[in-house]
């Protein structure tokens, strides 16, 4: 579009991002839901794109920004992006639009030194053509509580009581920074959002009742109870930092009664159904894509990151939207690691995006290069597939 001036977003914009927000998701803000998640994403952290020859439609292209920090493999916070409010109307889609957005957005990121950008994604399809790749995966599990039974020798610590929303902020707070120091692929939350999250507003609830909390002095669980017949579900959070505490906040959330089931996610390596006498009670009812990364910085990124063996080898990473690859050789194991760019022969080649879903161990190098996304000699393979094993599988935490 030759009329298309992107910029950044001021307070006079807000009715136009709220406009935009509601048109792309079909969804309408109340009053109150707008003033808080303005409080928790201002407008100047929205980049607009304005058609100037539209005086009627005027914004035609959203997208913001969160200030956040997501956690590699080895417990390294990298400062991140977290890119949101992302939307194009139908009235203007396949004009490149939300092209010129991500690569203005992605130009700004790099310009103030972001070494990452992630998102949540609506739909999988959208974001690896702008070099985003699939950096956690989301679990989802139904329990039927009436058949869960903990076998014999499973731990039993207690230390589990309940908490009202106006005493958990602090408490959950610090659970939940302890627990993304500990796990590959969390994003942090400001105070901001932990603010909205304590108001409990009645938006948020999804139909469900305000929010219960059961409290560990090293894990914190949250739930939401959803009536429909005889007996609710509960759609619980779970947020652990010892294997006690999981133990000890899972016997007790699956000890309540008069309950249909519940509903959780959990990480693909949750030792949850191995406590149990049947593990097929913890039922899997959906695996899905959850946090999507972008490398913007890889030197920055891959120096960050801890290995679970010995690597030397030289990548040869290929960003074709925003020219921020290059050949990269990659030194590093358990103590640390290094990575300058080089003029040295490749050894390894694969995309940006591919690199954002093996830089927290995602997506093993081994099955990228089953399915002709990494290209690697078999022995060279064999030594990065195993550098790349995180010390446990990566999960968010935090949608946004």
């Amino acid at each position: 579009m030759t009329d298309l001036i992107i910029r950044p977003g001021t307070d006079d914009d807000i009715p136009a991002i709220v406009s935009a927000d509601e048109r792309g998701f079909s969804a309408r803000m109340s009053e109150l839901e707008r003033a808080d998640a303005f409080t928790v994403l201002p407008p100047e952290n929205f980049l607009l794109a304005v058609d100037s020859g539209d005086p009627v439609d005027g914004v035609v292209g959203v997208a913001a920004a969160y200030d956040m920090a997501m956690t590699l493999p080895g417990g390294a916070a990298l400062p991140s992006r977290g890119v949101a409010w992302v939307s194009v109307p139908a009235t203007h889609r396949r004009r490149g639009i939300l092209r010129a957005l991500m690569a203005e957005q992605l130009r700004g990121f790099v310009e103030a030194g972001t070494p990452l950008a992630i998102l949540t994604a609506s739909h999988a399809s959208i974001y690896g053509r702008f070099g985003y790749g699939e950096a956690t995966r989301n679990r989802t599990v139904e329990i039927d509580p009436r058949f869960a039974q903990f076998r014999a020798g499973a731990p039993d610590p207690g230390g589990v009581r309940y908490a009202e929303t106006a005493e958990i902020g602090e408490h959950a707070a610090e659970i939940h920074r302890r627990w993304v120091a500990r796990t590959p692929g969390a994003v942090s939350r400001s105070a901001a959002w932990w603010a909205r999250f304590l108001h409990d507003r009645e938006y948020s609830r999804g139909g469900g009742t305000r929010r219960f909390h059961l409290v560990h002095p090293d894990g914190w669980v949250t739930y939401r109870s959803h009536w429909g017949g005889e007996a609710p579900t509960l759609r619980a959070e779970v947020f652990a930092v010892t294997d006690e505490s999981h133990a000890a906040l899972w016997r007790v959330l699956l000890a309540q009664e008069l309950v249909r089931s519940v509903t959780a996610r959990i990480p693909l390596d949750d030792p949850l159904p191995l406590l149990l006498t049947d593990p097929r009670i913890v039922a899997t009812t959906e695996v899905a894509d959850g946090l999507w990364a972008r490398v913007l910085d890889v030197p920055t990124v891959l120096s960050a990151r801890r290995y679970a063996v010995e690597v030397d080898t030289v990548l040869d990473v290929q960003d074709d939207f925003l020219g921020r690859g290059g050949r990269f050789r990659l030194q590093g194991g358990p103590d640390g690691a290094t990575c300058t760019p080089t003029s040295d022969a490749a050894q390894v080649t694969l995309d940006v995006a591919d690199l954002g879903s093996l830089v927290t161990g995602c997506v093993r190098a081994r099955t990228l290069a089953a399915a002709a996304r990494l290209a690697a000699e078999p022995a060279e393979l064999a030594r990065l597939d195993a550098a790349f094993v995180p010390e446990r599988d990566p999960v968010h935490g935090t949608d946004f």
